[in-house]
């Protein structure tokens, strides 16, 4: 069979929809970093709302968060305005055609590191640059924006620096100029809690290996490796994360490539919600999602009675991970 090159991420599609040629997407659950750290999760990494405001045409854009915990940047932005009409992030779907998008509705976001677009950054390559995602945050007038880098994705991708000037170029509907927010940010001085036991599991022709962890009071960061049955054609096998104590963590960000490595081995990079204080393991647990017409190789996931996906899970590949 021909080898192909496949990348995954999570977007800020719905739960239970699922895009054929190798992406998906996670149901997101965002997570205040503050509060987060007063609940008692791990780490040190403190998240300070920097109040830098904008005003354009009536319509005011405000950063009420910007942290760089080494696993991302995670910043929220708040609008503001008598201008300003409907969800600040658009929630339309494509099946409602040529459907307006409200007026200072978001339109696209361009993030700069150092003066230069993360587009440019790691050779420009999908998967050895930056990752931005940006989606609705905790208000229906505020965005949630997250970037990851690509050095966790087993090749040579760009890496954040610690410190570094970054820039948002932030466009509205029907707002002529974009709003420029710039700050400068520092890889918060809390140090993490690493874990490097690596684990390795398998299931017929597919073996997974546990990388690397990287737990902070704002987010945990897992590396998973894929090879086997994974690097010949997509697997579709899909990840869920529980302590000990039966707490689910949620995503946050999630991005996956085979292109860094000849073995044509498949990295996923994951970023998750805080693990608490009190935990003293994690379980990583593969499964197939079910799709809602059997055999389907895209389209909906089938859902339970509770709005989750139907979920058939790999026992062969589950994995504990020890944290104390």
């Amino acid at each position: 069979m021909k080898k192909t090159s496949k990348i995954i991420a999570v977007s800020a599609l719905a739960t239970g929809l699922f895009v054929g040629g190798g992406a998906w997407g996670y149901q997101t659950t965002y997570v205040d970093a503050a509060a987060a750290q007063a609940s008692g999760e791990k780490g040190k990494a403190v998240s300070k709302a920097k109040n830098i405001r904008v005003t354009q045409s009536g319509i005011t854009l405000e950063m009420t968060k910007a942290n760089f915990d080494g696993n991302l940047i995670d910043i929220s932005l708040d609008r503001s305005g008598k201008e300003v009409n409907g969800s600040f992030v658009y929630s339309g779907t494509k099946d409602e055609g040529s459907a307006q998008i409200e007026h200072g509705s978001l339109q696209s976001i361009d993030v700069f590191i150092n003066g230069k677009s993360i587009m440019e950054l790691g050779g420009k390559a999908l998967g050895k640059r930056p990752n931005l995602k940006w989606g609705p945050g905790d208000t229906p007038e505020s965005v949630r924006v997250n970037v990851t880098d690509a050095s966790w994705l087993g090749g040579k991708g760009y890496a954040f620096p610690e410190k570094f000037q970054l820039k948002l170029k932030v466009k509205l509907e029907g707002v002529d100029e974009p709003y420029i927010i710039e700050l400068p940010m520092q890889k918060a001085a809390g140090k993490p809690v690493v874990v490097n036991n690596t684990l390795t599991k398998q299931a017929g022709n597919i073996t997974l290996e546990l990388g690397k962890m990287n737990l902070t009071s704002s987010s945990s960061r897992i590396q998973l490796i894929e090879k086997g049955n994974a690097s010949e054609q997509y697997s579709g096998i899909m990840y869920e994360f529980v302590d000990d104590s039966g707490r689910r963590l949620d995503y946050l960000t999630a991005f996956g490539t085979d292109q860094n490595n000849q073995s044509k081995a498949f990295y996923h990079d994951i970023v998750l919600s805080p693990i608490h204080s009190n935990a003293k393991s994690i379980t990583i647990k593969p499964f197939y999602p079910e799709m809602e017409e059997p055999g389907a190789a895209n389209g909906s996931y089938k859902m339970d009675a509770n709005g989750e996906i139907v979920k058939h899970f790999i026992e062969e590949l589950e994995m504990k991970v020890s944290l104390k």
